[in-house]
């Protein structure tokens, strides 16, 4: 069975956002043109391109720590690291803060399901929850 050019097109996008695979990569792999692994790369109106966002998700904080875990490995085997102790220190801080922080966008989210849920439950109680995580939140907000 033949692959749509919408599944391919998804395909290709995993590849360089999250696996972070070239574009003549996933242009062999899927068997399309260059040109079209271009065109697909530049996003769609109003999107951010692959390229952008492949580099968002390369420095995200569950990425970092990978690379962080794969150089404890090869340190762990008796090889030596990839990258220099004073960086992968350095790292290790900020991945550890950034770690212990939810951003607002996170606590919104939760906060919002956790209301519809309760709504059902407690309609009366909920709005005076709802209240509360309002005020929180706009604390949250300032303190970032």
């Amino acid at each position: 069975m033949a692959l749509t050019n919408q599944k391919k097109r998804s395909i290709a996008e995993r590849l360089i956002i999250e696996d972070g695979k070239t574009g003549e990569y996933v242009s062999d792999f899927l068997d399309i043109s260059s040109q079209t692994v271009s065109r697909w790369r530049k996003g769609r109106k109003g999107e951010k391109t692959w390229d952008e966002r492949r580099t968002e998700n390369l420095s995200a904080p569950h990425k970092i720590k990978e690379l962080l875990q794969k150089q404890l490995e090869l340190v762990a085997s008796g090889e030596k690291a990839t990258i220099d102790a004073d960086s992968l220190s350095k790292i290790s801080k900020v991945l550890q803060d950034v770690s212990s922080k939810v951003s607002t966008q996170v606590v919104l989210s939760v906060l919002e399901e956790f209301d519809n849920w309760f709504s059902e439950i407690d309609p009366e109680k909920a709005l005076e929850i709802t209240k509360i995580h309002r005020a929180f939140l706009i604390y949250k907000a300032t303190l970032e």
